[in-house]
Protein backbone atom coordinates (compact mmCIF):
# COMPACT_ATOMS: atom_id res chain seq x y z
CA UNK A 1 0.00 0.00 0.00
CA UNK A 2 2.98 2.17 0.70
CA UNK A 3 3.73 2.19 -3.01
CA UNK A 4 0.20 3.32 -3.44
CA UNK A 5 1.42 6.39 -1.00
CA UNK A 6 -1.61 4.99 1.63
CA UNK A 7 -1.24 4.75 4.91
CA UNK A 8 -1.66 2.15 6.75
CA UNK A 9 -2.40 3.62 10.19
CA UNK A 10 -6.22 4.11 10.84
CA UNK A 11 -5.74 7.74 11.80
CA UNK A 12 -3.88 8.63 8.32
CA UNK A 13 -5.63 6.38 6.49
CA UNK A 14 -9.30 8.35 8.06
CA UNK A 15 -7.59 11.74 6.91
CA UNK A 16 -6.87 10.25 3.24
CA UNK A 17 -10.73 8.78 3.26
CA UNK A 18 -11.90 12.33 3.61
CA UNK A 19 -9.93 13.89 0.90
CA UNK A 20 -10.98 10.93 -1.69
CA UNK A 21 -8.51 9.32 -4.04
CA UNK A 22 -7.84 10.56 -7.27
CA UNK A 23 -9.39 8.76 -10.00
CA UNK A 24 -5.64 7.73 -11.18
CA UNK A 25 -5.90 5.67 -8.27
CA UNK A 26 -6.97 2.67 -10.04
CA UNK A 27 -4.47 2.69 -12.97
CA UNK A 28 -1.62 3.19 -10.46
CA UNK A 29 -3.11 0.02 -8.87
CA UNK A 30 -3.00 -2.03 -11.97
CA UNK A 31 0.13 -0.48 -12.97
CA UNK A 32 2.11 -1.50 -9.55
CA UNK A 33 0.59 -4.64 -8.44
CA UNK A 34 1.13 -5.86 -12.28
CA UNK A 35 -2.72 -7.57 -12.05
CA UNK A 36 -5.53 -7.54 -14.41
CA UNK A 37 -7.85 -4.19 -14.25
CA UNK A 38 -10.94 -6.56 -14.69
CA UNK A 39 -9.43 -8.37 -11.38
CA UNK A 40 -8.30 -4.80 -9.72
CA UNK A 41 -11.97 -3.35 -10.51
CA UNK A 42 -13.67 -6.60 -9.35
CA UNK A 43 -11.86 -6.93 -5.62
CA UNK A 44 -12.87 -2.80 -5.08
CA UNK A 45 -16.43 -3.30 -6.04
CA UNK A 46 -16.69 -0.55 -8.58
CA UNK A 47 -18.60 -1.53 -12.11
CA UNK A 48 -16.74 -0.32 -15.09
CA UNK A 49 -19.69 2.53 -15.92
CA UNK A 50 -18.87 3.75 -13.21
CA UNK A 51 -14.95 3.83 -13.63
CA UNK A 52 -15.11 5.31 -17.09
CA UNK A 53 -17.34 8.24 -15.52
CA UNK A 54 -14.33 8.68 -13.23
CA UNK A 55 -11.78 8.72 -15.45
CA UNK A 56 -13.69 10.96 -18.31
CA UNK A 57 -14.32 13.79 -15.27
CA UNK A 58 -10.86 13.07 -13.44
CA UNK A 59 -12.93 13.29 -10.14
CA UNK A 60 -11.97 11.75 -7.18
CA UNK A 61 -13.19 8.89 -4.97
CA UNK A 62 -15.19 10.14 -2.15
CA UNK A 63 -17.35 8.60 1.01
CA UNK A 64 -18.06 4.80 0.73
CA UNK A 65 -16.32 4.47 -2.92
CA UNK A 66 -13.52 5.72 -1.62
CA UNK A 67 -13.96 3.30 1.29
CA UNK A 68 -14.31 0.59 -1.10
CA UNK A 69 -10.83 1.14 -2.54
CA UNK A 70 -9.05 1.36 0.23
CA UNK A 71 -9.93 -1.73 1.35
CA UNK A 72 -9.44 -3.54 -2.20
CA UNK A 73 -5.55 -1.66 -2.26
CA UNK A 74 -5.65 -3.67 1.42
CA UNK A 75 -7.17 -6.96 -0.14
CA UNK A 76 -4.91 -6.60 -3.53
CA UNK A 77 -1.70 -5.85 -1.13
CA UNK A 78 -2.34 -8.68 1.13
CA UNK A 79 -2.90 -11.53 -1.56
CA UNK A 80 0.41 -10.33 -3.27
CA UNK A 81 2.11 -10.75 -0.14
CA UNK A 82 0.74 -14.00 0.34
CA UNK A 83 2.23 -15.06 -2.84
CA UNK A 84 5.29 -13.13 -2.46
CA UNK A 85 4.53 -10.43 -4.66
CA UNK A 86 4.02 -12.89 -7.66
CA UNK A 87 0.75 -11.32 -9.66
CA UNK A 88 -0.11 -14.74 -11.70
CA UNK A 89 -0.17 -16.58 -8.43
CA UNK A 90 -1.98 -13.31 -6.60
CA UNK A 91 -4.57 -13.83 -9.49
CA UNK A 92 -5.26 -17.09 -10.09
CA UNK A 93 -6.08 -16.89 -6.32
CA UNK A 94 -7.98 -14.27 -6.15
CA UNK A 95 -10.27 -15.81 -9.00
CA UNK A 96 -10.23 -19.33 -8.01
CA UNK A 97 -13.73 -20.24 -5.85
CA UNK A 98 -13.07 -20.51 -2.47
CA UNK A 99 -14.18 -23.24 0.22
CA UNK A 100 -13.87 -21.22 2.71
CA UNK A 101 -15.58 -18.05 1.08
CA UNK A 102 -19.04 -20.71 0.21
CA UNK A 103 -17.46 -21.29 -2.63
CA UNK A 104 -17.20 -17.88 -4.28
CA UNK A 105 -13.96 -16.27 -5.25
CA UNK A 106 -12.30 -13.87 -3.45
CA UNK A 107 -12.50 -11.33 -6.13
CA UNK A 108 -15.94 -11.48 -6.41
CA UNK A 109 -16.71 -11.83 -2.71
CA UNK A 110 -14.38 -8.63 -1.83
CA UNK A 111 -17.10 -6.53 -4.17
CA UNK A 112 -18.11 -4.53 -0.68
CA UNK A 113 -16.11 -4.03 2.64
CA UNK A 114 -17.65 -6.89 4.51
CA UNK A 115 -16.85 -8.83 1.65
CA UNK A 116 -13.42 -7.27 1.78
CA UNK A 117 -12.60 -7.68 5.47
CA UNK A 118 -13.82 -11.52 5.09
CA UNK A 119 -11.16 -11.84 2.48
CA UNK A 120 -8.62 -10.44 4.30
CA UNK A 121 -9.11 -12.59 7.04
CA UNK A 122 -9.32 -15.74 5.07
CA UNK A 123 -5.66 -14.54 3.72
CA UNK A 124 -4.88 -14.14 7.71
CA UNK A 125 -6.02 -17.28 8.34
CA UNK A 126 -3.85 -19.09 5.52
CA UNK A 127 -1.03 -17.58 6.57
CA UNK A 128 -1.35 -18.54 10.12
CA UNK A 129 -1.93 -22.01 9.63
CA UNK A 130 -5.70 -21.87 10.82
CA UNK A 131 -8.11 -23.26 8.15
CA UNK A 132 -11.31 -23.57 10.28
Amino acid sequence: MAALSLSSDPISASVQLEEGFEASILDNMVKISKLAQGTVVKVIGIDRATLSRHKKTHSKWHGATATKVYNGARVLDAALDLFNQDPQKAEQWLNTPAVALGGISPSDYAKNPLGQEAVLDLIGRIKHGVMN
